[in-house]
């Protein structure tokens, strides 16, 4: 799971072979009759390749959603707005894996670009700013408007209450279960381009905000887009490969190891950690934190370097293994199978430890933007009690998650694409708390006052419980 990319920067990246594909997915109305048949489609693929499509929302509920959605529908829409009335009807799955979009971002062409590419930033993009239990406030201002302060409190945007643009923020955004601090965290530490979604990315805002017992008003214009700029640093991006770990001696005893990803590669360097340094550290801070998840396998290894005995990580339904031999042409029930057996043979369901993993006092920092692969390897940290967990529930599921190998496919009237965890991971020793995430041993709530001194809660705690220990 990554960060959202904004749509103009996925312009600016597209193939230049075609012309106006996105006239067919933003102008083009389709009829109440093709919309209907390809809301069909997708809830017919829902219900064929999604194993735990009731799990938080049972199949009476879900089937009146879709019924109720296509009955609402009583004039042609574009395949963009279509895409803006599937989002909180698909929410309520929760399933975090579950992707869906309006347009593919390979097929937008240079033509398309120059037509509907904007030609100013997002408002949001001068601001720095907090989602905290349904309010919004301000930590950073780059607007011309000085008079919104840090500390502002936003009371409506555009005429929209604070409390109502979260609310609608969360309600288009995916989780697993009924999770929501996996959706706080792409609103806390993501782009703000679902926000600005919302407000149908007019180049200016009106936002009424509160400082202090006084209250005013200010007005963010979108800055004209540079788009050589853009495109320099997009091509940029696009050729920076992830780093998996970020490492750093505190002190002689201590020391700190973050794991960005898991959609990166593991270095020799990344080993020879283990075989020298970390072997001499007393504590280790393992950061989880931001860590969306990634290549399951990829975390399977890594973890073998923190075990202190052998553990299942994951298991697999039944059905699923029993059906394992059967001869099968479905495609997709074949990318399943292979990606279970690949699984297994690789010694994964049974992790044993390695000879050099790290057996000193392991602290390990975990929030909602602890998700999918990630998600995993805390839970099995914790339920191998080989370590403290400190923060925030984990945006992944503490008893299962629907990723691994995908159906991918498009809507075939409005375009629109989708894709659809093939495989189901059962979490061993499932929570009584259903449709959560990992809870911390330790749990971290920041203030509006944190976040503006800029604290690292987490690991102020971490560091006082280690002098505490010495």
């Amino acid at each position: 799971m990554r960060y959202c990319i904004t749509l103009v920067f996925l312009f600016l990246l597209a193939d230049t072979s075609k012309a106006q594909y996105l006239y067919h997915q933003l102008e083009e109305k389709h009829p109440i009759s093709e919309i209907r048949k390809d809301i069909d489609q997708l809830y017919a693929d829902l219900k064929k390749h999604h194993l735990k499509l009731y799990q938080y929302l049972k199949k009476g509920d879900l089937d009146f959603k879709i019924d109720s959605l296509k009955s609402a529908i009583n004039q042609p829409l574009t395949s963009a707005a279509l895409y803006q009335q599937l989002l909180p009807v698909l929410s309520q799955i929760g399933d975090g894996h579950l992707k869906i979009d309006f347009f593919e971002p390979a097929k937008v062409t240079e033509s398309d670009y120059l037509k509907y590419g904007k030609r100013y930033s997002s408002p949001f993009e001068q601001l720095g700013l907090k989602f905290i239990n349904g309010k919004i406030f301000v930590i950073e201002n780059k607007s011309e408007d000085q008079n919104l302060k840090p500390g502002s409190e936003i009371l409506s945007i555009n005429q929209v209450l604070a409390a109502d643009v979260t609310k609608k923020a969360l309600q288009n955004s995916f989780s697993d279960g009924y999770n929501t601090t996996f959706k706080y965290f792409f609103l806390n530490y993501g782009n703000l381009d679902n926000v600005w979604r919302i407000f149908k990315n007019k180049d200016s805002l009106k936002l009424v905000f509160q400082n202090g017992n006084k209250t005013d008003s200010a007005y963010l214009i979108g800055k004209p887009y540079n788009v050589e700029a853009a495109l320099l640093a997009g091509k940029q991006i696009s050729n920076v490969e992830n780093q998996f770990l970020d490492y750093r001696k505190i002190d002689t005893n201590t020391a700190y190891l973050k794991v960005n990803t898991f959609e990166a590669k593991m270095a020799q360097n990344d080993v020879n950690l283990f075989n020298n340094e970390l072997s001499k550290t007393k504590n280790l801070i393992l950061d989880l934190r931001n860590n969306t998840g990634g290549n399951i396998f990829l975390m399977c290894h890594f973890l073998k370097f923190f075990l202190d005995r052998p553990m299942h990580p994951i298991e697999f339904p039944q059905e699923q293994i029993k059906g394992m031999l059967l001869p099968t042409l479905d495609s997709n029930r074949k990318k399943q199978i292979n990606y279970v057996k690949e699984f297994n043979q690789n010694g994964y369901a049974n992790l044993v430890p390695f000879n050099n993993a790290y057996k000193n006092k392991l602290y390990i920092l975990i929030n909602g933007g602890t998700f999918s692969a990630a998600s995993i390897f805390a839970n099995t940290l914790a339920l191998s009690q080989r370590g403290i967990l400190i923060g925030e529930e984990t945006g992944g599921g503490r008893n299962n998650t629907n990723a691994g190998t995908y159906f991918n496919t498009k809507l075939k009237n409005t375009g629109i694409v989708y894709r659809i965890g093939l495989v189901p991971f059962n979490l061993p020793q499932p929570s009584d708390t259903i449709g959560r995430g990992v809870m911390p041993n330790v749990k971290i709530n920041y203030t509006l006052g944190d976040y503006l001194a800029k604290k690292d809660l987490g690991m102020d705690w971490t560091l006082k419980d280690i002098e505490k220990n010495r």
